[in-house]
């Protein structure tokens, strides 16, 4: 009878679960809902609801209220195009409240570090030999190779592959406990924590493994780097990955890509270094306007040729 009735009461809910999937949107919702997004909304249903309370109907606009924020709880927005209008009308300091703004950096340098001038200062980097830009020294390429091979944990045979321990590395790469630290990653990219507080992201493994490859070389070489303060430590490690030649993991080939970033908030032209050996992205920097606007006109000028 139990049996019975509990294939009775699911056959009943069968046609309220198709009714919210069809409904709802798992792209905006979940992992992926955007605080913008809702809390925009959500005013939005407040102020309608108050309005319609206003002109004499308070359970009309307590049911339309609670309508829209179940609507809000299955679709992530309430009003139609919420993504493009934020995307198109918020300003970057908006975004940043709620940690949306397109840089993707946690935390910021003190300013008083200027990462190429330090690199160039401790003889990481080098002018190339037409002198149109900066190589790795060989003497710190040959060092942070070694590093990255026999990272924390890890033999120089197990380092390229699955004895790397990215904790006893992040440990090293931040200074704390590494019991309490742990890395979260989601798509490729990795987060890393220290309790309930983010520290820190990168791209991929391969970035955090030449950030940690680079810290452990410098650590061991420059007088004074462990008495940077954290922040300005990520700013000359994120520089210094620009000019990463061969992937930390696998040692393919990094080549340069242009592409658009897309998110429900924002929409932004970046030039990334990609492994062409295991695919993964080692570094993202957002293209200056200017620049991006090059592009787009150089684009339209070959399509308009063709």
């Amino acid at each position: 009878m139990n049996a019975s009735r509990e294939t009775v009461v699911g056959r009943l809910q069968e046609p309220a679960r198709a009714a919210v999937g069809r409904l709802g949107r798992p792209e905006y919702v979940g992992a992926n809902r955007c605080l913008p997004c809702t809390v925009v909304n959500v005013v939005i249903a407040a102020v309608g609801a108050a309005v319609v309370a206003a002109v004499g109907a308070p359970l009309l606009g307590a049911v339309g209220f609670g309508a829209s924020l179940a609507a809000i709880w299955l679709r992530g927005y309430l009003v139609p195009g919420t993504p493009e209008l934020t995307k198109r009308y918020f300003p970057e300091r908006v975004l940043a409240l709620f940690g949306k703004a397109s840089g993707g950096v946690d935390g910021a340098a003190t300013g008083e570090i200027d990462p190429e001038a330090y690199l160039l200062d401790a003889d990481v980097l080098v002018e190339t030999a037409a002198g149109d830009d900066f190589a790795f020294a060989p003497d710190f390429a040959a060092a942070w190779r070694a590093a990255a091979d026999g990272g924390p944990g890890a033999t120089p045979a197990e380092g390229a592959r699955e004895g790397y321990d990215d904790l006893a590395a992040l440990a090293v790469l931040t200074g704390l406990d590494r019991d309490e630290l742990s890395i979260d990653w989601h798509g490729g990219a990795g987060f890393a924590y220290a309790g309930d507080e983010r520290i820190g992201h990168w791209e991929s493994r391969p970035a955090f493994r030449a950030d940690a490859a680079a810290d452990r070389v410098l650590t061991a070489t420059r007088e004074g780097w462990t008495e940077l303060s954290l922040a300005d430590r990520s700013a000359v490690l994120g520089a210094l990955r620009l000019f990463v030649e061969d992937c930390p993991t696998c040692a393919g080939d990094v080549a340069l890509e242009e592409g658009v970033v897309e998110s429900c908030c924002s929409s932004y032209d970046v030039i990334a270094g990609r492994c062409a050996g295991c695919d993964a992205r080692l570094f993202e920097l957002r293209l200056p306007a200017s620049l991006a606007a090059g592009n787009e006109q150089s684009d339209e000028g070959e399509r308009a040729g063709r």
